[in-house]
């Protein structure tokens, strides 16, 4: 049993590795041109906030049981327990809901190693949900009725500060009942699913089981309502170009992938085609089973991340105990176009102890493809 203050666990795989693969929205034209991405695992392991590791290829086996001791890769203070409490923009990791009195928000970048800081947006005082996405140079958060964004990092010689800027549109919805997102191919458009929430209507007074899809354009900072449906997906999905459709977790939380067929940024006021995997990628059902996250790597190869309680905790709903759990596959369409993993899987897998015994809001973890 670990002990507080005790190393992270790792599951040794390094007698026969696993490609992660390059990562990009876009696939490059050549494999040269492809910029490597790596795994960033985020535990609230640490008492003054979260601890990160950096999983790479040689962790990844399909034959291998070993464990090895890791040290972090970087620390950051942050609020305990919630996921929110990190966004990711560009190559940075955010701190954007830092420990109480904090005065800014910590970064830390992955590609220089360095650490950042950048101003508190307006509402970071807000105890309701906020919603986060990183489009291009921008990262947008929403937390009704606040809007707000942050742009790139100025240069190091410039004299112009890092700062938020409120955006004067208003939030058709309240972030906080967003079940599924995902970014348009074209690079720029969001599509965003809410429960509970209809335009002209006090979510307060709505059934839960009210659909809606709205879309963003973060270039004209417009939204469109596209009707009373919702995307498939539980959180963020992901464009995979070779088999021209987001993928993403099934939001009726069983354990399966599943497909959408890509809509009309115009003309979508109904949902678009989509299908359920084949295969599933966690078991729902299981006693230790406590959360998952779905990470795209890349030329259709995924990363899940899963949440599982220690065997000697898995009673306890919110254990401290817990061991996180990766598998990186492929997916593919079969001859009778159904979806399917493919290929061998790779597996990881981290034991660790929470810091502090807390009920969090979800279990998901907090993982990033960077």
């Amino acid at each position: 049993m670990l002990q507080e203050g005790d190393p992270v666990i790792f599951r040794a795989m390094s007698k026969r590795s696993w490609s992660l693969g390059s990562c990009s929205v876009r696939p490059a034209k050549r494999p040269s041109q492809r910029q490597q991405k790596h795994l960033y695992v985020l535990l609230d392991d640490w008492e003054r906030g979260y601890s990160i590791y950096r999983v790479g290829e040689d962790d990844f086996s399909t034959d291998s049981d070993d464990y090895l001791d890791r040290t972090p890769l970087a620390r950051m203070e942050a609020q305990h327990p919630v996921s929110m409490s990190f966004a990711t923009h560009g190559t940075k990791i955010l701190a954007v809901r830092p420990s109480e009195g904090s005065p800014a928000i910590s970064g830390f970048d992955t590609k220089t190693m360095g650490v950042t800081v950048c101003p508190l947006p307006q509402s970071h005082r807000s105890i309701l949900r906020p919603f986060y996405a990183s489009v291009g140079d921008m990262l947008f958060v929403m937390v009704y009725p606040l809007f707000e964004v942050l742009g790139s990092q100025p240069p190091p010689d410039s004299k112009q500060p890092w700062s938020w800027y409120t955006i004067n549109t208003e939030l058709p919805f309240e972030p906080d009942y967003v079940t599924g997102y995902a970014l348009h191919p074209d690079g720029y458009t969001l599509f965003v699913s809410v429960k509970g929430w209809k335009p002209g209507n006090d979510s307060r007074f709505l059934d839960d089981l009210q659909q809606s899809t709205y879309s963003f354009d973060t270039e004209s900072l417009k939204f469109r309502y596209h009707g009373e449906w919702m995307l498939p997906f539980k959180g963020q999905a992901h464009y995979d170009s070779e088999l021209e459709a987001w993928i993403g977790l099934c939001k009726d939380g069983t354990g399966y992938v599943c497909s959408c067929d890509v809509p009309s940024r115009a003309n979508c006021d109904t949902m678009p085609a989509w299908k359920v995997g084949k295969d599933k990628v966690f078991d729902h059902k299981s006693m230790r089973h406590r959360g998952a996250t779905l990470l795209y790597m890349g030329c259709s190869t995924y990363c899940l991340v899963q949440c599982c309680a220690q065997k000697h905790d898995e009673w306890f709903a919110y254990p401290r105990h817990r061991v996180m759990k990766m598998c990186t596959f492929r997916l593919k369409y079969d001859k009778n176009g159904e979806l399917r993993i493919t290929g061998h899987r790779g597996r990881a897998s981290m034991a660790y102890k929470v810091a502090r015994d807390r009920v969090a809001p979800t279990l998901d973890p907090t993982a990033f493809c960077i």
